[in-house]
């Protein structure tokens, strides 16, 4: 069984990578329900935001790279590209957090809700996010 989660993942990551940030909605896989970075970075960034043309490498928007290994320095306690005036995450204040604006899609934002062209996140996942960032946002 593990094997075969093994390889649906990477096949969808693959199919992901090929198919460019707005032709697909949001990956369908189980969303951990403990609030950690690392859980977070596997199941939502890696899956439906560091992809080619989205939050990847040089080139991603504003700086904001999603990447394992990058994506924690790049958002928390880093203002906002858009809104210089909010923190993208600000530990224990997930209301205040710009990430959790763009991906509730609230009044305010720049731009477009993320991710961009596709469905929302679902709610598990915004609800993971929110759990980690009023958990202090820590780096686990």
């Amino acid at each position: 069984m593990g094997r075969r989660l093994f390889f649906t993942l990477v096949l969808v990551l693959l199919a992901g990578a090929m198919s460019g940030c707005e032709r697909h909605g949001p990956v369908e896989v189980p969303v951990p329900t403990i609030p950690s970075f690392s859980t977070i970075q596997e199941s939502v960034f890696n899956l439906n935001c560091a992809l080619s043309g989205c939050h990847l490498g040089s080139s991603a928007p504003l700086g904001l790279d999603l990447s394992e290994g990058k994506a924690y320095n790049n958002l928390v306690n880093v203002p906002s590209g858009e809104l210089p005036q909010l923190r993208r995450v600000a530990p224990g204040k997930p209301d205040s957090s710009y990430l959790v604006w763009k991906i509730e899609g609230r009044p305010g934002i720049q731009g477009q809700r993320m991710p961009r062209g596709r469905d929302p996140l679902p709610q598990e996942a915004i609800s993971l996010i929110r759990r980690w960032i009023d958990a202090g946002a820590p780096q686990n």
